[in-house]
């Protein structure tokens, strides 16, 4: 009985405690209810404002909407506004490979500084430079979705004198420049737009078409204050437009639930220069998007945001497996080697790629981009506009040639993340070459606040609006003139000189742009020493770091630690994705493995901002961290790599022929070895074959087992050593197999000829797995299944060569 009114009573106490979690569990699945069926919602929703108030848009000046408070009625907001494109300012929080930094261009100082707050390669964190988060939202809130570090809790945490966050609110984050419908009305560039004049309330409504605003919170002073009497009359007017509302005041958000592609463009288009100028129509599209497959098909997100970036061994944050979202789990598995399973590829109809004779050593040095992204590979990597560094919202003439200048495609090695360790990778990236305004203290540099250069710096740039060309612009006085051309042709026009006349004005104009060039850049930093007089003052670009000489004028720097500070900044990419048929190497092998393959070889050429700089091109292999000397050796293998394949060929078949002959025939040779020279090629021919045999194993199972793997010099030594294994074994059977009747053999011999029939049957097999594996005729795995067979046959090999070479040492078998 006290059992039970235990048990009762321990279940009574239990049912307590877990009922209001479960009540609190119901309650929220109630909140965010879901229409949970593929044809989606029709969203006609009222309107909140920034209070959770209804909106009232026939009201004179009503408030804009709040997609939060709009929106976050149904959905839960503060999940969504943590992903992966509002949380920037969370620094190393989100592992993964480098990307694209922001970049602040100030045309007027020659400014392209490079900033991220995640902490990547050849990137400042915007925080340790004094640019605030406000600074950043307002200088890039118009390529995010809002929040991030516009957002209340950002820009409480690192608040600055300069901020004008009480007059402009946070930047909120608008549902819409993702989840709207093409065609729908909806323009990401006016909510660039709005965010550019501060107009940080009214870009959600404005973007979407809601209404339009009269005035801009930009021109309002810093000490601005909304909260004083009459400061409602100085705000922006802001009205809804009549026939974006229905009769019962509710409004239609043409949306959906998964972004079109035209959203993604907008911030993630990348345009050829040669499209921008004209030939457009001679590029292709992203073979995906071609397929009918969307971004979103692959980025994908769940509530959280978290979008998936798709390299390989990405790890997401909410712990899913996401490894058929990479362009290698979706086409080949989690690894190209190993067996498929059904959930892991094949995702959205992928094909398998076979790759054919392509040895699998490929795919632990070549990111799948590497042969499948971008543009094709050039000598002289061409340049592109980007979306958001160039701006490709605005409706504007380009010629292709904006700064800062990105070209792309350049192939360099990067760290991909592994279960295991670090994988450095060949993959295409696209980079550009910082410029900025800095201070040097030791090998320390820190670059000035872009709007600090421009105020200590105007005076002495004389520029406003383009730094290159103003800084360039000269004009020969009218007394200098004179001297040139007499003062009878002082004031004839450009097209009515002489050849030598306008050579003489071109002479004096170069040697005043350089002057006025050299002494305006000396100003400038002389400017900045004196804020800054600990300092070395500093300028960089096009790859080298300027200060002052004592001629008044300007000189490099030669600082290793600097240069690497001024060094490119470079970023993988991914799309646009080729066909196989257009992939690199598609035509063959030499495509990349010959010495002038823009692989290895393409000439990159800095773009610096200064007037006539002097710009050397350098080879991208300089930056590759690879031995040229062991490459431009393997390239000269590929050379003859066709001749060679056909006379391995055919040694190989007169070798099996010939084993062949002496086992059913029994008769030796018909070439004499045991007189003349025959005797000497017999013995030299044999000894050659042993020593490659040696080299073959020392280069291929030595290296496995101090290194893991057989790779560079081993390797090239290793391939080297089996071409002359190839003709050296018809040698070996041609000198060697006079007989296949072994019973007949006295004791002291069976031994030494058993073991050379197997060393010329397992050297075959060995020869003949290499040769194979040269043709388009295995997939991976075949190649593989090729390679475990190669290597058992090279063990059976080597063992029979050792047996065979003690047994002719013996006197009875010689």
């Amino acid at each position: 009985m006290i059992g039970r009114c235990f048990i009762a009573a321990f279940g009574c106490a239990l049912l307590v405690g877990i009922l209001p979690s479960l009540v609190t569990a119901a309650d929220g699945a109630r909140r965010y209810a879901a229409s949970d069926s593929h044809s989606g919602y029709v969203h006609r929703i009222d309107l909140y404002d920034a209070s959770n108030t209804k909106i009232n848009t026939s009201a004179e000046n009503p408030t804009p909407y709040s997609p939060q408070q709009t929106c976050g009625r149904c959905h839960d907001f503060a999940t969504i506004s943590h992903g992966w494109h509002f949380s920037a300012i969370d620094g190393d929080a989100l592992p993964g490979r480098g990307g694209q930094p922001w970049i602040w261009n100030d045309s007027r100082t020659g400014t392209h500084l490079p900033l991220s707050y995640r902490n990547w390669q050849g990137t400042f964190a915007p925080d340790k430079v004094g640019i605030s988060r406000w600074q950043m939202a307002a200088k890039f809130g118009g390529y995010l979705p809002g929040g991030g570090p516009g957002s209340k809790e950002s820009l409480a945490a690192n608040a600055s004198a300069s901020d004008r966050t009480k007059i402009t609110g946070e930047l909120l984050v608008d549902c819409m420049i993702c989840h709207h419908n093409a065609g729908s009305g909806y323009s990401p560039f006016l909510w660039t737009e709005q965010i550019e004049i501060e107009n940080f309330p009214y870009a959600p409504a404005v973007a979407m078409g809601l209404g339009t605003v009269d005035g801009n919170l930009k021109r309002l002073k810093d000490d601005f204050d909304p909260q004083a009497s009459g400061a409602a009359e100085k705000m922006p007017k802001f009205a809804y437009e009549p026939d974006r509302i229905g009769d019962d005041g509710k409004v239609f958000f043409d949306l959906v639930r998964k972004p079109k592609n035209d959203a993604c463009y907008y911030c993630h288009t990348n345009v050829d220069a040669d499209a921008v100028a004209g030939n457009r129509w001679l590029h292709d599209d992203d073979i995906h998007i071609r397929a009918g497959i969307a971004c979103a098909d692959c980025h994908r997100n769940g509530l959280d945001h978290q979008t998936v970036r798709g390299f390989q061994g990405e790890v997401h944050e909410s712990g899913a497996n996401i490894a058929s979202l990479s362009c290698q789990g979706c086409h080949l598995g989690e690894t190209p080697t190993a067996p498929v399973a059904a959930e892991m590829a094949g995702r959205l109809g992928a094909p398998r790629p076979t790759h054919r004779g392509i040895p699998p050593l490929h795919f632990d040095k070549l990111n799948c981009t590497a042969c499948h992204s971008g543009p094709l590979p050039q000598s002289s990597p061409p340049r592109l506009v980007n979306a958001i560094v160039h701006r490709l919202g605005e409706h504007q003439r380009r010629t292709g040639l904006e700064l800062p200048a990105i070209v792309s495609p350049v192939m360099l090695p990067l760290n991909a993340q592994s279960s295991e360790s670090p994988i450095a990778k060949y993959t295409p990236h696209r980079l550009y070459w910082p410029s900025y305004w800095a201070t040097i203290n030791g090998d320390d540099i820190t670059p000035l606040h872009p709007d600090e250069s421009f105020e200590l710096l105007r005076k002495a740039l004389k520029v406003r609006g383009d730094f290159t060309s103003e800084l360039a612009e000269v004009k020969l006085p009218l007394s200098k003139r004179s001297e040139l051309l007499g003062p009878e042709r002082v004031k004839v026009k450009p097209e009515e000189l002489t050849e030598a006349e306008s050579t003489k004005l071109a002479t004096a104009e170069a040697e005043l742009r350089t002057a006025q060039v050299q002494s305006r850049l000396a100003e400038a930093l002389a400017a900045i020493a004196i804020k800054y007089p600990e300092s070395t003052p500093v300028f960089i670009s096009g790859g080298s770091a300027f200060i002052r000489s004592a001629e008044a004028g300007i000189k490099e720097l030669d600082s290793t630690a600097i240069q690497v500070a001024a060094d490119f900044v470079a970023w993988p990419l991914a799309h646009n994705v080729r066909p196989a048929t257009q992939s690199w190497g598609a035509s063959g092998c030499a495509e990349c493995h010959r010495t002038d393959s823009p692989f290895f070889g393409a000439n990159v050429l800095p773009v610096g901002l200064i007037p006539n700089q002097t710009l050397a091109a350098f080879p991208i292999h300089q930056r590759q961290q690879v031995d040229m000397v062991r490459i431009g050796q393997w390239n000269q293998m590929f050379a003859g790599r066709s001749t060679f394949k056909y006379a391995s060929f055919a040694a190989m078949g007169i070798t099996i022929m010939i084993a062949l002959s002496a086992w059913l025939s029994g008769r030796p040779s018909l070439i004499d070895f045991t007189i003349g020279w025959g005797r000497f090629i017999k013995r030299a021919g044999y000894l050659g074959f042993m020593l490659c045999v040696l080299a073959l194993g020392v280069t291929s199972f030595g290296s496995l087992w101090f290194n893991g793997h057989v790779l560079g010099y081993p390797l090239l030594v290793h391939l080297m050593a089996a071409g002359a294994f190839v003709f050296l074994l018809l040698l070996l059977a041609t000198s060697h197999l006079p007989s296949n009747n072994i019973s007949k053999l006295n004791r002291s011999t069976w031994i030494s000829r058993a073991s050379l029939w197997g060393l010329v049957i397992a050297s075959i097999v060995t020869a003949g797995t290499m040769l194979t594996s040269m043709l388009p005729l295995f997939d991976t795995a075949g190649l593989l299944q090729a390679a475990w067979l190669h290597r058992y046959a090279a063990v059976v090999v080597i063992v029979l060569a050792i047996v065979h070479s003690l047994g002719q040492l013996r006197p009875s078998s010689r």
